[in-house]
């Protein structure tokens, strides 16, 4: 302990007392002083206005009122005498003018005090007195009563602070100086200092404990010089070198041991490295020598283990191989110290040289023929590579006016009466849906087989998803005079299932559509039926039943192959790729599950799907279809909600208005993102069809623009995009978006996504 941290102790021991004592005893006193004498003594000032007015009250009526200025004055000069008085002032109230006037401005020299009152002769009121008075005597009263209150009680506390000190100086401060100066002699290894005086006091006590201590660490001590001296020896006879080496923050690397075998090793006197360890680096070899660096600054940054070979010169000249193996720790003030050994593996290099040259030739032979594979294999990489952006591409660029044409084509079927137009639309919509069909299986068996169809884990009920297919099925049935029909059991409503249900609707759609396309009289049925049930899953099977033509058994082996058909034959009469089947197989056994298929010639087909679908505990929010309600019927309630379209393509903003309108809805447009945002704060939307690719901005920099300000953090932002990937889909959601509605748009599937988000948007706005 240094004299100076002492004194400091002192000192602030010293502030304290003084701050402690004195600023208690002066904010106490400034506070009785600084609040209530004030107020007393304006008390007193406004007691002493008011009898100068009592005095002139009672002395001036009949003066007034006899208009004898001469003794009114007299009497007021006798008011103006007191120094405090600024201005009196009599007016006569029968006349209306001033009857006496006297002011001495001069004494203005603080806050001014005003009082005023009507003079009376009788029940009359003749007349009208004001005063003025000054406070600055008050108040230079009141600062020299301060300073003498701060002088006094200051200079008592001052003398009582001294006399504290004084003593705490004596019987504290002088014997923990002692105390500090006997525990430097100790952590400098004397041990022979003793602690002057002897006191039964708490310090002296204290001098006895470090007493004490001193003691134990000399013999301490000892016992570890000894204990060094020991391993000391021992380490210089251990093979190689042992060390302890230490990286100081600056990067400066010095030894804080090293054995004296590092002499034989790096020709450098162990000495010589215990300050600076650049020596031993200068001779490890310099193809390796920055390395070792390296790999000893990335061991300091982790605190991970150093094992490293590198390579010293002998003093022949020769090469020596060694093998570095260190801990690393970490020390107080960032330094880093390694405790670790060399050793010599010069034999081992050699004899792993001499084996890489004979595993040289056949390693020649393999690199030859893994080249020619790996050439191959970049080669069908590439290829993979230029397929899938040539498909993402084309699909972009045909879905596109596939939106306008399936859009339109819609909007004017409902619109014509004539029947020979209604036929041929007809026609248009069955050839756009059919060649849409066509590139979603091309897309869907793109993208299965290059593993990037990706299922999702959603909540949903049986009859919820076999009521939304029935819907989305029951226009083109009732085009061919069929009925849609469902078989739920009772066991199965309402069970919340957990799993992709837009991979199940889109294989039963599949097994529903061609039920419908090869039936033209009689029925379809969409039926559901528990095969096995467990605490945590259900094991359910769908099937899709139909009146239809029938397939044959032979055909029937070869329905779900890629690129088939039951009857090369229907393909002139029904169309088709043959991808459908094959796709839903595909689709059945990534989610664990297989499709299959009984038919008979004549009879109709029953397509199955068999699931295994865990259950989950949660309830489902019913935003589905009911049975046998049409798609556009779910938008009733929201008839008159307003919505905003953000799309820069004209004929598509047609075609979506012209849709939204006939489900009822009033809709805003805004032709790129820049647009949208200012919309968005300016007006009241259940929710925003968002575009993806616009001008200015577009839709992802949108979404993410309305999502930062306080309107649009909740309002629904729903994705319509051409893009059919996934990759597509996430950038969507990634970036603030709700939902994601493909291109071209299927009115019965806009339906359903935007009553389930109008739902969503309206519960959000209820109160509570």
């Amino acid at each position: 302990m240094s004299r100076k941290n002492t004194s400091s102790l002192f000192v602030a021991l010293a502030i304290g007392v003084c701050t402690g004592l004195l600023l208690p005893a002066l904010i106490i006193g400034g506070l009785l002083i600084g609040l209530r004498e004030p107020q007393v003594a304006q008390q007193t000032q406004e007691r002493d206005l008011q009898a100068k007015i009592d005095v002139l009250a009672s002395s001036l009526p009949e003066l007034l009122w006899n208009l004898d200025q001469v003794a009114a004055r007299e009497v007021v000069a006798a008011i103006m005498k007191s120094p405090e008085v600024v201005r009196v002032a009599v007016s006569d109230a029968t006349q209306g003018v001033p009857f006496i006037e006297m002011r001495l401005p001069e004494r203005q020299m603080g806050q001014l005090i005003k009082g005023e009152r009507d003079i009376f002769r009788g029940s009359t009121r003749i007349g009208h007195l004001e005063i003025e008075i000054d406070n600055h005597l008050v108040a230079a009263a009141l600062t020299r009563q301060r300073w003498l209150y701060a002088a006094t009680v200051g200079g008592q506390l001052l003398i009582s602070v001294a006399l504290v000190l004084l003593a705490l100086n004596s019987r504290v401060m002088r014997p923990l100086r002692a105390l500090g100066r006997f525990a430097n002699d100790m952590a400098q290894g004397r041990f022979s200092t003793e602690l002057e005086g002897g006191r039964n006091d708490e310090i002296g006590r204290l001098g006895k404990h470090l007493q004490d201590m001193r003691d134990a660490l000399q013999h301490q001590f000892e016992a570890q010089r000894q204990l060094i001296e020991r391993l000391r020896g021992m380490a210089e006879t251990v093979p190689g070198v042992v060390y302890q080496l230490r990286r100081n923050p600056d990067g400066r690397f010095s030894f804080a041991y090293v054995s004296e075998a590092v002499k034989d090793y790096f020709r450098v006197p162990a000495q010589l490295l215990l300050s600076e360890a650049e020596a031993l680096f200068e001779r490890i070899h310099p193809d390796d020598r920055e390395a070792v660096r390296e790999a000893l600054t990335a061991s300091a940054r982790h605190l991970s283990p150093w094992q490293q070979e590198f390579r010293t010169d002998n003093a022949d000249g020769s090469e020596r191989w060694l093998y570095g193996n260190a801990i690393a720790q970490l020390e107080d003030g960032g330094s880093v110290l390694w405790h670790g050994f060399l050793t010599d593996i010069s034999r081992q290099r050699r004899d792993a040289l001499e084996l890489d040259r004979y595993r040289h030739h056949l390693e020649e032979l393999v690199e030859a023929r893994t080249l020619a594979l790996a050439t191959a294999t970049q080669a069908a990489e590439a290829a993979n590579l230029a397929k899938s952006a040539f498909l993402a591409n084309m699909s972009h660029e045909i879905r596109t006016p596939m939106n306008a044409i399936i859009g339109l084509t819609y909007l004017a079927r409902r619109d014509s009466t004539e029947p020979q137009q209604q036929d041929r639309l007809k026609k248009v919509a069955d050839a756009a849906e059919h060649l849409l069909s066509v590139i979603n299986n091309v897309l869907d068996i793109s993208k299965i087989e290059a593993g990037k169809l990706h299922l999702e884990a959603g909540m949903f009920s049986v009859n919820q998803l076999l009521d939304n297919i029935s819907s989305m099925m029951a226009q083109r049935a009732a085009e061919k005079h069929l009925q849609v029909q469902q078989d739920v059991p009772d066991e199965l409503l309402d069970r919340v299932l957990m799993g992709d249900s837009q991979r199940i609707t889109e294989i039963l759609i599949n097994f529903a559509g061609n039920a419908i396309k090869f039936t033209d009289h009689g029925f379809v049925r969409l039926n559901a039926r528990l095969l096995q049930e467990t605490p945590d899953h259900l094991r359910l099977r769908f099937e899709v039943a139909d009146s239809g033509i029938g397939i044959s058994e032979e055909a029937q082996a070869r329905l779900f192959q890629d690129f088939e058909q039951a009857d090369s034959s229907t393909t002139r009469r029904y169309g088709g790729t043959g991808l459908g089947l094959a796709i839903s197989r595909r689709l059945a056994r990534l989610m664990g599950g297989e499709v299959g298929v009984q038919s008979r010639l004549g009879e109709g087909s029953l397509f199955w799907l068999e699931l295994e679908l865990p259950l989950s505990d949660q309830p489902l929010a019913a935003a589905g279809l009911q049975r046998g309600q049409a798609a556009r019927e779910l938008l009733a309630p929201y008839q008159g909600r307003r919505i905003l379209l953000a799309e820069d393509n004209v004929v598509n903003q047609e075609v979506a208005v012209a849709l939204l309108q006939s489900a009822g809805l009033e809709v805003d447009v805004a032709g790129d993102g820049v647009e949208a945002c200012e919309m968005v704060q300016q007006g009241d939307y259940g929710l925003v069809l968002m575009d993806v690719q616009m001008p200015a901005m577009d839709g992802l920099d949108a979404t993410r623009a309305i999502r930062s300000t306080e309107k649009g953090r909740h309002l629904p932002i729903l994705a319509m995009t051409a893009n059919a990937f996934a990759e597509e889909r996430q950038r969507c959601l990634d970036a603030g978006m709700n939902d994601h509605v493909a291109k071209p748009v299927v009115a019965e599937q806009l339906f359903l996504t935007l009553r389930r988000w109008l739902h969503a948007s309206a519960e959000s706005r209820t109160p509570g």
